[in-house]
């Protein structure tokens, strides 16, 4: 497993999450030896039927959900099949997945325009809350996967093309495409000026801990936004929303109002396509342009319940 991180998962997007997984395994193993269901090792042979089923149990007894177990179960899967491939072990022995009505069922979540606003609103007059709405801004209007905008620079956002692309240097294209997107009007005061990261946590410091000559705001990049997210929902008194609810929402919205099924699937990253697709048909006229329409047509609608996102960074941040 620390060959399959290091040789393998180490170039894919956002290795974190399966780094994650193999701390899971560590320390089952370490409690496996412990209760002496293995004797030393782990050695690919104790990975037995029996000692998953424990695993298994043991995540469950953790109090995670089915998909985060599955999750785990692959990430084992995935060294194991990347071993046997580069010779390191004879035969990769079966990894069963949990049964698929102990996963939970399809997040179909979507925001109203209402629930959307009090999350904004719940963040006017907080600056250091000010990446969070920068954050929702750009995830609606690119319908991305949220680690994609949280993985966004400056070197991302092409303004004389208005483009976004949120392909980072060298990233693997697998299966889930990071698609290059218009950049609607709304979301254009919101990427425009920004060197370095683009979501990115920044606090006035106080002014009895300022040093002369120093920095006046406490600033840091955005790795994660599960946190400031959720305390917006529970002072907006939102339940049963995710950032990825966002991609959802928009999704939903477009469906809705009869934009092309190609350019839904396309902008959520869902559409195979050639190198020549890929390399020039963004520079086609007509590129989303069904989609961008409705996208701006989405912000046009939100500006009616709140007008956080349409006043632009700082000046609908700056009180109650």
């Amino acid at each position: 497993m620390a060959e399959w991180l290091k040789h393998h998962v180490s170039n894919l997007a956002a290795p974190d999450r399966y780094v994650t997984s193999v701390q899971h395994w560590i320390a089952f193993f370490e409690l496996a030896r412990r209760k002496r269901w293995i004797s030393s090792g782990p050695v690919v042979a104790d990975l037995t039927p029996q000692l998953q089923a424990r695993f298994r149990a043991w995540r469950t007894e953790s109090g995670v959900g089915g998909h985060t177990i599955s999750r785990d179960l692959a990430a084992l899967r995935g060294a194991l099949s990347w071993a046997w491939k580069c010779q390191l072990i004879d035969h990769p022995p079966f990894i069963a997945d949990i049964p698929q009505h102990q996963k939970a069922p399809p997040r179909d979540r979507i925001l109203t325009m209402t629930e959307l606003a009090a999350i904004l609103e719940a963040c006017r007059g907080m600056p250091e809350r000010e990446h969070l709405v920068r954050f929702i801004v750009i995830e609606l209007g690119t319908a991305g996967r949220p680690q994609a905008v949280l993985e966004l620079t400056d070197m991302n956002i092409d303004l004389k093309r208005n483009l976004i692309d949120p392909n980072q240097p060298g990233r693997r294209h697998l299966r889930k495409r990071r698609a290059i997107v218009p950049i609607a009007r709304a979301v254009r005061p919101w990427v425009v000026g920004i060197e370095g990261k683009i979501i990115r946590y920044r606090v006035e410091l106080a002014s009895k801990n300022r040093k002369p000559g120093g920095p006046t705001h406490h600033e840091r990049a955005t790795q994660w936004i599960r946190r400031a997210w959720n305390a917006a929902c529970a002072d907006a008194k939102i339940a049963g929303a995710t950032p990825k609810t966002l991609r959802h929402t928009m999704l939903t919205w477009l469906a809705e109002r009869g934009v092309p099924y190609e350019q839904r699937q396309m902008l959520a990253g869902h559409s195979p396509q050639g190198t020549t697709a890929r390399n020039y048909e963004h520079l086609s006229p007509g590129y989303l342009k069904d989609a961008v329409k409705q996208i701006d047509a989405f912000f046009r609608e939100l500006a009616k319940h709140t007008r956080v996102v349409h006043d632009g960074p700082g000046s609908a941040l700056g009180g109650r």
